[in-house]
Parts: structure tokens; C-alpha cells; sequence
């Protein structure tokens, strides 16, 4: 029987415990992209918008140090959803690696100057999306890099894909056994083919009103996501000031062309909706620009 490779030098009992103890899915595997691109060892880190434990940071990836910054607004609306709390099997590592492991609770735009100039690479994972300032971050995060530091982002859903309500609440319990549990909340882009009221009446019919006004709260007025589409982040990005060494569109879901031309008769000079995430590598450096693709 064929074995699995394990993530980035990870047993199958190691994987199992950090996926267990600490709820980790996707953000192994991204973390093995962002390992590939960028060696991790001996680096002082940055993470953006997540609290990956010190004992796979630390003690596993060998990083020299390893600061995490939560935003307030996002942990208090999503609540234990949010990494940091799922850390509570982490607290001997965490005590351990007290002058190396650190976290912080505020927007990465509030970051103290005292952190500028001290990192190698900022990691970023399920967050961009998230960021409501993008522009003004970016400028922050850019100094908070050591010369010739790096930034990876790794992101989705972004608000242009199929799912990019990117909502945090499930289908009711009173819903359970229900036909209407059965039903998806919203069908591919029916985000953004509705208008607002056309997406109370839909979830309300298959839910019911009360519902409904959670859902419209979530995916047209809650800050939990910035309802970038995938040109403007590359609009971000080539406006900050970071070289843009990789820049990649990720997960594809390609549209229908009826869907795909309805979305750009309403949404004007955007074309990209059939990708669900972004991949980016971004530098501090003076070298030339690298060609989007």
C-alpha cells in the first residue's frame, strides 16, 4: 500500500497530532507551498492574520522566531473559529519559546514601529481576503521586512469566485433533517448575479426570514471579508511597494459563458471570476517587476 509523502518532513503520527490537536487543514499544505518557495529555517517570521503553533513553527520548521498578529474585530466575530484559541495544547511550547514566539492583537496596520526592519518573510495565509485596508497593510508589512525580506500570501475565497460570500456561519440546527438542509445557501456566483433584496428573497424562501438576515448581514455588510475581486488585489500589488516576484490564480471553477458574460455585463472591466484564490510571492527589493501571469 502506497504512503502518503509526508508534509514537509512531517511523520503520519506528527501530521496526525497537528491536525487533531490544532484543527490544521489547509493551512498545512499551504504552509508546504510557502516552505518550497521559501526555506523557513533559521528565518524570523511574520504571520499575518494566523497563530500557527510554536511547536510546528519552532520546533519542527527551525525558525529562529515567529511573531502572530490577530485582528481584534475578525477574532471577536469569529470567535473560536479563529487559530489562536484552537492553541490551548500549545501553551508548554508556547512558555518554552517565550522570547522567540510571540502574539499580537491588533490590526497589522497598528503594528508598532518597533517591528519594523525585524523580518525575513511574512506569512499570510486565509487572510488577504479579510484585510479591509489592503493598500495601507501592504505599506505596513513592507516595513516590517528586513532588506531583501519576502511576503507569501495564500488566499480564498476572494469575493469574485463562486463562493466568494466566503460565509462563516453554518445552516441552522432547527434546519437538521429539513429538505431546505439539503439546499445550499448560495449556488455558484448567485452572490454576486443577485441583487440584495432578490438574495433575501432566495434565502428566506429556502430557510426561512430570520435566516435570511443573518446571511445579507454576512455577505453584503460585515467586515469579516473585503469583497476584493481578483483584479483588484493585482491592482494592490502593483501599487505597493513590493516587487512582485510570483503572483498566481489559484483553484479553479471555471464559470459557464452565461454566467461568465452576465457577471461581466454587471461588473465592468473584471473578467476574472472562474479563480477562487491567489498565490503571491512579493519582495523587498530593488529588482525589475516579474511578468503577471
Amino acid at each position: 500500500m502506497a504512503v502518503t509523502p509526508p508534509v514537509f518532513g512531517l511523520s503520519a503520527a506528527q501530521l496526525q497530532h497537528f491536525q487533531k490537536a490544532f484543527k490544521l487543514s489547509y493551512h498545512l499544505n499551504y504552509l508546504q507551498v510557502c516552505q518550497q518557495l521559501v526555506p523557513m529555517r533559521g528565518l524570523d517570521v511574520l504571520e499575518v492574520g494566523g497563530a500557527l503553533p510554536s511547536s510546528l513553527v519552532i520546533d519542527h520548521l527551525g525558525c529562529n522566531s515567529w511573531t502572530t498578529v490577530e485582528a481584534p474585530a475578525y477574532d471577536q466575530e469569529l470567535g473560536a473559529a479563529n487559530q489562536f484559541h484552537r492553541n490551548l495544547h500549545d501553551q508548554e511550547h508556547q512558555q518554552k519559546h517565550a522570547s522567540s514566539y510571540k502574539h499580537l492583537y491588533l490590526d497589522i496596520e497598528a503594528i508598532p514601529e518597533e517591528y519594523f526592519g525585524q523580518y525575513d518573510l511574512i506569512f499570510s495565509i486565509a487572510c488577504f481576503e479579510h484585510i479591509q485596508r489592503l493598500p495601507q497593510a501592504l505599506r505596513v508589512m513592507h516595513r516590517c521586512l528586513k532588506p531583501g525580506g519576502q511576503l507569501f500570501t495564500m488566499h480564498s475565497p476572494i469575493w469574485s469566485a463562486f463562493d466568494g460570500h466566503h460565509l462563516p456561519i453554518d445552516v441552522p440546527a432547527r434546519f437538521e433533517g429539513s429538505q431546505s438542509k439539503c439546499s445550499q445557501i448560495f449556488r455558484p456566483w448567485e452572490h454576486l448575479l443577485l441583487t440584495r433584496a432578490q438574495a433575501f428573497d432566495l434565502v428566506r424562501d429556502r430557510f426561512d426570514a430570520e435566516f435570511a438576515e443573518e446571511i445579507i448581514y454576512y455577505t453584503y455588510n460585515s467586515d469579516h471579508i473585503n469583497r476584493y475581486f481578483s483584479e483588484d488585489y493585482q491592482m494592490a500589488f502593483q501599487s505597493s511597494p513590493f516587487e512582485i516576484a510570483l503572483y498566481q490564480l489559484t483553484f479553479q471553477a471555471q464559470a459557464s459563458s452565461r454566467i461568465q458574460g452576465v457577471l461581466q455585463q454587471r461588473y465592468p472591466g473584471y473578467s476574472e471570476f472562474s479563480n477562487n484564490g491567489l498565490l503571491a510571492l512579493l519582495k523587498n527589493s530593488s529588482s525589475p517587476k516579474a511578468t503577471i501571469f
